[in-house]
């Protein structure tokens, strides 16, 4: 009879652990639900979030080789849009340079990717572009990561500097009308 109550309780226990184990999640899958960067392909998509609310938007051009691009991507470009403190500043999307890639430009005219980025004056990677709804640069281009303990703070810059261009820009088309 002793035997028996050691028994069911280390059964129990296996069964407990079984249980356990198999509800944990393992670490490589607490990213499933982090935001990516979107990859542009019709960038007349991206154009009219942009029109609609007001708001630039940022372009990151960049390839799979890059390790800096990766670096910008996952220290800087997916932080920010997981903390949502960027949400009615700009609008993020990745411009992935690859062979045979192609997007439809903001005229719907589809083009090589190469094309796209060399509107832009892009030959280095990682290049952020900002850009208004119709596709017109509104600042200078950032192009690659300088010292990244800084960099946060040059990319802020930058995209308040966007912004306030693009609100400036929204402000001259409608101008406010006097009673």
């Amino acid at each position: 009879m002793k035997k028996f109550p050691v028994i069911f309780i280390i059964l129990l226990f296996s069964l407990n652990s079984s249980l356990l184990l198999a509800n944990h999640t393992p670490a490589s899958d607490s990213h499933s639900h982090r935001p990516e960067l979107i990859k542009i392909k019709d960038i007349r998509n991206t154009a009219k979030l942009a029109q609609s609310r007001k708001l630039p938007i940022l372009i990151m051009f960049g390839t799979d080789e890059c390790p800096y691009c990766k670096l910008l991507k996952e220290d800087f470009l997916i932080p920010m849009l997981i903390s949502g403190d960027y949400t009615d500043k700009v609008i993020i999307r990745e411009a992935h340079i690859a062979a045979g890639e192609h997007i439809t430009d903001f005229s719907g005219k589809k083009i090589s990717m190469g094309e796209f980025s060399a509107r832009y004056g892009v030959t280095l990677f990682p290049t952020m572009v900002f850009v208004d709804a119709e596709g017109q640069v509104l600042i200078n281009n950032i192009i690659g990561i300088t010292t990244p303990s800084l960099f946060g703070g040059t990319l802020d810059d930058s995209i308040d500097e966007a912004l306030l261009l693009t609100s400036k820009k929204l402000a001259n088309k409608n101008p406010p009308t006097g009673k």
